[in-house]
């Protein structure tokens, strides 16, 4: 017995977008309609109407926030599948997303193949994260885990490498002796397996350990 096909709600702003995701899913054999709304309010009158099988969201749109618009839907439909499609890849959208009770989501700049493996995945009762969300929530992982492995006065010694202070200047600065200071700083060089004090820093500002402005 096959499965019922699926009704999916597509939002974007972008027409030219929103146009070429309508083709490429209109083909799906799992979809059955699909409806489409360039704004966040053609969006909830389509919802008010009806539920869907399966969302797919831009974030970022003209008159309102993409994650309210997540929240709206959820609040409708606790159970609805949600998948983001976002040119956004920085780590604080991706935070948000990860606490965001979503279903999915893959970067705009994502292939035809990738799309709808996505909505089959999700429409299966699965979940999926394109390779590039994967990749950037391990490295959140990983500087987490270091993160946890740094003391306080480790970090304190962090912070003064990365503004420049020497041993010296660092031990005044936090009242301890110049061994106390190389100390932390051959901890710190192990913890991030580091080769010198710009490499130290650099990984630690990759990481998201320290801010750039830090230097």
């Amino acid at each position: 017995m096959t499965s019922p096909k699926a009704k999916i709600l597509l939002v974007d702003d972008h027409t030219l977008i929103l146009q070429g995701i309508k083709h490429v899913v209109s083909q799906m054999p799992e979809i059955e309609k699909v409806y489409t709304a360039s704004s966040g309010a053609e969006a909830m009158l389509l919802i008010a109407m009806q539920p869907f099988d399966i969302y797919l969201l831009d974030v970022e749109l003209p008159d309102t926030n993409g994650f309210e618009l997540i929240e709206t839907i959820l609040q409708k439909h606790p159970e609805a599948r949600i998948l983001i499609n976002t040119m956004h890849e920085e780590i604080w959208i991706l935070k948000r997303l990860t606490k965001a009770s979503i279903s999915g989501a893959i970067l705009k700049s994502a292939d035809i193949n990738e799309l709808t493996l996505a909505i089959q995945t999700i429409l299966k009762g699965g979940q999926y994260l394109c390779k590039r969300f994967k990749s950037i929530l391990n490295r959140m992982q990983t500087e987490e885990q270091i993160k946890e492995q740094l003391t306080l006065r480790e970090m304190e010694v962090l912070q003064a490498i990365a503004k420049g202070f020497n041993t010296r200047e660092i031990a005044e600065l936090l009242h301890v002796s110049n061994n106390t200071i190389e100390t932390h700083r051959k901890s710190l060089m192990s913890k991030l397996e580091a080769r010198n004090a710009v490499d130290l820093v650099l990984k630690a500002i990759n990481l998201g350990i320290i801010p750039l402005d830090s230097k």
